[in-house]
This record gives structure tokens, C-alpha cells and sequence, in this order.
């Protein structure tokens, strides 16, 4: 009968020590769980950010490919006329710049 009374008490220490780890391991899985979902929802939220980005650099795409097919007119018409007026402009905007800043270092300068 003792040896019977030892093994009960010994069955149910190993019990309480299951249940114990038992217990120990559901909230660990409930922590898994749980950062799991969070990983979920952050990535859903990295994906809207994603494709938000991905319709604007189409948007800008569609912008810069019809800039560049006017530049292909425009070179393909090789207009002279426009050519020189370009050239002229330029250097036009250049000697500008260029007089403005020498005009400030005669003038500008307070002493």
C-alpha cells in the first residue's frame, strides 16, 4: 500500500508539473500568436505604403515618357530657327547672369 500512495503522489507531481509547463507553453503561444498578427498588419500596412509608391512612380513615369516623346518631335522636326533662337536665349541668360554678378562686386561692396 506505500509503495501504491508513493506512486500516486508521484503521478500527481508530474501532473502538476506538466500542467505547470502546460501553462507555460500556451502563453508563449499566445505571445507567438500574437506577434504573429502584428507582423501581419504591419506588413498589409508596408504594402499599401508600397503600392501607394508604386502608382506614383507610374504617375511620374507617364509624365517623363510624354516629355520625352515631345522632345523626340521636336528633335525629329530639326527646326534651325528654333535651334538658333535656343542658342541665342542661352547665351542671352548667360551674359545677364554674368553682368549681374560683376555688378554686384563693383557696387555691392560696402566698405
Amino acid at each position: 500500500k506505500q509503495w501504491y500512495q508513493r506512486r500516486v503522489a508521484i503521478t500527481a507531481g508530474i501532473e502538476e508539473e506538466n500542467d505547470q509547463l502546460l501553462s507555460n507553453l500556451q502563453g508563449k503561444v499566445h505571445a507567438l500568436k500574437s506577434l504573429t498578427i502584428d507582423i501581419g498588419n504591419e506588413v498589409k500596412e508596408q504594402n499599401k505604403y508600397l503600392n501607394g509608391m508604386d502608382n506614383d512612380f507610374d504617375f511620374g513615369e507617364g509624365i517623363l515618357g510624354s516629355t520625352m516623346k515631345r522632345l523626340q518631335v521636336m528633335a525629329a522636326k530639326s527646326n534651325k530657327r528654333f535651334t538658333l533662337y535656343l542658342v541665342l536665349f542661352s547665351f542671352g541668360v548667360f551674359l545677364l547672369i554674368y553682368y549681374i554678378v560683376k555688378w554686384r562686386s563693383w557696387f555691392g561692396k560696402s566698405d
